[in-house]
Order: C-alpha cells, then sequence, then structure tokens
C-alpha cells in the first residue's frame, strides 16, 4: 500500500510507470501472433491492347493471412487486391492459379489459406465497328401536332470492344427523348445506352437529337 501511494504521489514514478507499460504492451504485441481474414478484390493487369475480359467466375478471393499482430492489424484495414497478370492471355477460357506471390504483404505475413484457389476468365478480342444510333422517344406531341422527322447528330458512331458483343451489333439506342405535348422542335444532347461495348478513344458519348414536330 505504501509502494502504491509513493507512485500516486510522485509525477516521475507515474510517467516511467506508464511508459514501461506501453513498451510491455508493444512488445506482446509484436511478439505475439494474430490471424485475420480479408475478402480482396481482383486486379488484372498486362491484359494485350488487342484482347478484352468478358467474364470472370470470382468477383473477389478471401485469404486468411497469419503474423505479427502489429503488421495483421495494419493488412486488415488496408484495401488489398489479388492481382492476375494477363500477359499470356488467350482469347477464349483462360484459368488462372491463384498463389501467394499474387498479393503484396509485409514479408513477416504468410498466407495461409486462398479461397478459390483458382479463376476462370474469359478472354475475347477486341474490335472496332460504326453502327448507327437510333433515337428513342416516348409521349405523343401536343394534340393536333405530329412528329415530322427525327435527326440524330452524329447519325452513327464508332465503338470498341469484344467481338463476341459487337459482331451481330447493328444500331445503338440513346436514352429516352419525352416528346410529350410537344409544339414545337425540341433539340436536345442525349447520352447514349452503353453495356457491354465502349466508344472509340475520343468518340463522345452523347448524340444531338432533333425532333421537328408540325400541326396536322
Amino acid at each position: 500500500m505504501v509502494t502504491v501511494n509513493v507512485i500516486t504521489k510522485n509525477p516521475t514514478l507515474k510517467v516511467i510507470s506508464l511508459i514501461l507499460a506501453v513498451i510491455l504492451w508493444l512488445f506482446v504485441k509484436s511478439t505475439s501472433e494474430g490471424e485475420v481474414g480479408m475478402v480482396v478484390p481482383i486486379e488484372f493487369f498486362r491484359c494485350p491492347s488487342s484482347l478484352i475480359v468478358t467474364q470472370v467466375s470470382e468477383d473477389a478471393i478471401t485469404v486468411r493471412i497469419m503474423g505479427p499482430l502489429s503488421q495483421v492489424d495494419r493488412v486488415s484495414t488496408r484495401e488489398g487486391k489479388a492481382r492476375i497478370d494477363l500477359s499470356d492471355a488467350r482469347p477464349g477460357t483462360n484459368t488462372f492459379d491463384i498463389l501467394p506471390d499474387n498479393f503484396t504483404i509485409p514479408k513477416a505475413l504468410k498466407i495461409m489459406q486462398i479461397s478459390p484457389s483458382s479463376i476462370k476468365v474469359e478472354i475475347d478480342r477486341v474490335m472496332d465497328k460504326v453502327v448507327r444510333v437510333k433515337a428513342v422517344v416516348k409521349g405523343e406531341p401536343a394534340p393536333g401536332y405530329r412528329v415530322a422527322k427525327i435527326v440524330v447528330d452524329p447519325p452513327s458512331i464508332n465503338l470498341q470492344g469484344a467481338r463476341s458483343h459487337l459482331a451481330g451489333l447493328r444500331e445503338v439506342l440513346t436514352e429516352e427523348v419525352d416528346i410529350s405535348g410537344l409544339r414545337e422542335t425540341l433539340k436536345l444532347e442525349v447520352p447514349l445506352r452503353l453495356t457491354d461495348f465502349c466508344l472509340k478513344e475520343g468518340v463522345k458519348g452523347t448524340v444531338k437529337v432533333i425532333v421537328a414536330v408540325k400541326q396536322e
């Protein structure tokens, strides 16, 4: 009880005690081992410019990591990725084993479990294609008016995407243009509906739509 009173009344001893406690805590944490599970996204790199990923069997990889608690805690709170090298990929179905080397972690840590241990990636050739653009309109003009003409500018657009997606494509649609109650010519910049393909570099993702109406 006397010892407690001495420490309580002596600020220097209190500070020393606190420092020793912190050092002891850090030592225990740095030498104690821990394990954590993480779900990390998949990132592809070095994909040849002539190829494109169309489908992946898994969206993410689950890993269990073991090592010093101090480093495990940092890894668990940091966004990780499973990086897959596509430099040797070929058109068709490609199977990639998921190995510890696919993850970037400190040397003191070990990857104990990876699930799934492999993924399947569908690869297709990239192609360019020029297709026409069709404006999608909804609604009706005001009573006594009718649509005289619909103009799309530009009338066609250059797309880039997987051969399997673009080969049979004949046209691209715009987002809906509402002409309900229209009494005069309407001019709008309208986005295109793009899903499984993208625009050729330098091509805008919108077109100008002109809807002209006239009295009947």
